[in-house]
């Protein structure tokens, strides 16, 4: 289930050491201070990562109970490391064979 798995992506997947568990915990203090006191902001910033907004309506509605700031935030991590792979496979995908095929 998507949302499982991005909750899960975070916590369990990595494997978080102490001090990415205190990125992650101050990202979401910090998304939840967005939440309260300028979420135009947060608006902002989840377009400019380009979060997709189907997806965060989605689970926030499956998950009212939660955090909804955690959850905010392990959709922005999710987003960070989809571009890095993204950018990864293109940079594979486009090196030129020799000094030639460059130009």
């Amino acid at each position: 289930m998507v949302n499982n798995q991005i909750l899960v992506l975070v916590n369990n997947s990595f494997e978080l050491s102490a001090t990415e568990q205190n990125m992650m915990q101050l990202l979401e203090q910090k998304i939840n201070d967005l939440i309260i006191n300028n979420f135009n902001k947060l608006i902002y910033l989840l377009y400019r990562a380009d979060i997709n907004e189907a997806k965060l309506y989605h689970l926030l509605a499956q998950h009212k109970k939660e955090n909804a700031s955690k959850i905010i935030a392990a959709l922005f991590v999710q987003r960070q490391i989809e571009k890095q792979e993204a950018r990864a496979m293109y940079k594979m995908n486009n090196v030129p064979h020799s000094d030639e095929e460059r130009w």
